[in-house]
């Protein structure tokens, strides 16, 4: 039993390190893409896509048109902001190793402290014992 919270721990480090990769490759991505100003471009061409027909019969197309001029207007207005935002996201690595880095400690110390309660817990054989089988 103690070998499986060590191998779930093993596993759950595996994904919650890929996860913190992956975090950092998308915030580089978006840095990049903030810091040379295509994101506004990009998000331009995004709010004027048509609609297809199937997401009528879900959506009111009305809605659909409005939340689609709403985004565009909420990205006319940051256009002058939006670089200053990929260049201030340079700290955000360091900010998610550091959280890498809490959620490992905690998993350890869950799997330790399993791994104790395990040695505590009497064997089946010492239970069989006692009850007289």
């Amino acid at each position: 039993m103690k070998i499986a919270v060590w191998i779930v721990f093993a596993l759950l480090c595996a994904l919650w390190t890929g996860g913190a990769l992956l975090v950092i490759g998308l915030s580089e991505w978006a840095a990049q893409l903030l810091g040379s100003g295509d994101a506004a471009a990009l998000s331009t061409a995004a709010a004027q896509w048509p609609v297809p027909a199937w997401v009528s019969l879900w959506l009111d197309p009305a809605s659909i048109k409005l939340a689609q001029e709403a985004a565009l207007w909420a990205l006319t207005a940051s256009r002058d902001v939006l670089p200053m935002l990929g260049s201030a996201m340079g700290w955000l690595e360091p900010l998610i190793w550091l959280l890498w880095l809490l959620g490992m400690v905690i998993m350890l110390v869950l799997a330790v402290a399993g791994h104790l309660l395990l040695g505590r817990l009497p064997r089946l054989e010492t239970l069989q014992q006692r009850a007289g089988f």
